[in-house]
């Protein structure tokens, strides 16, 4: 069946589908049979993503997301394995970079970013969560009830960025230990210290600290 969207998608339905995409174009995936459909059921998913933005295929990342599907389409018609390879990888890369950038966009809204973290610390104690967030064992349970998110709502948001580039890599208790342990990128402080203080130039830090954490220089 082929994915296709017209309107503009919900944020975190379009993070799934570049999340799916980028699964789909990881080499190990590549068939040696059937490429003209592969190729077809990837332009049906990069149409469906690229339309269901809000700026639509004016977003910078879907024009590069169909001219790497160009190139691919070119190297499956007359190229080696090699240059299929690579124009997956390329492909693959855009669609999860777009996927982080929705990630953040969405994780700026309070209860999305608060869902995020509870979702993702599921297995961690309410006290190291309000201890992470800086409210209440109180307020943890309202949140996870579905309550408002109306407090701390800077430091929820930032706590759900920071936690974007290191899940992959760490496990819930792994990343409460990282949240809990002195950097001397940070002076010896810790990151618990930075979101205690002033959150404006704790963002920077945090941020640029879970990247090299990562391996990773930009979204």
């Amino acid at each position: 069946m082929s994915v296709v969207a017209d309107a503009p998608a919900r944020l975190e339905d379009l993070c799934a589908m570049a999340r799916e995409l980028g699964t789909l174009l990881d080499t190990a995936r590549i068939p040696t049979d059937g490429r003209a459909a592969w190729v077809a059921d990837l332009e049906d998913r990069v149409y469906a993503l690229s339309s269901g933005l809000p700026e639509g295929t004016e977003d910078f990342d879907a024009r590069r997301l169909w001219e790497m599907l160009h190139a691919l389409r070119r190297a499956a018609d007359s190229g080696s394995d090699d240059e299929i390879e690579l124009a997956a990888m390329m492909l693959g890369d855009v669609a999860r970079r777009l996927g982080r950038r929705l990630l953040h966009d969405e994780l700026d809204e309070p209860r999305a970013a608060a869902d995020y973290v509870l979702r993702t610390l599921a297995s961690v104690p309410a006290t190291d969560l309000a201890r992470l967030l800086g409210v209440s064992v109180k307020t943890v349970g309202a949140w996870r009830a579905g309550r408002p998110v109306t407090r701390n709502t800077e430091r929820v948001v930032l706590v759900a960025h920071v936690i974007t580039y290191l899940r992959s890599s760490l496990t819930a208790a792994g990343l409460l230990q990282w949240f809990a342990a002195p950097r001397h990128q940070l002076d010896d402080r810790t990151p618990l210290d930075l979101l205690d203080g002033d959150l404006a130039p704790a963002r920077e830090a945090l941020i640029s600290l879970a990247r090299g954490a990562r391996g990773q220089l930009a979204d």
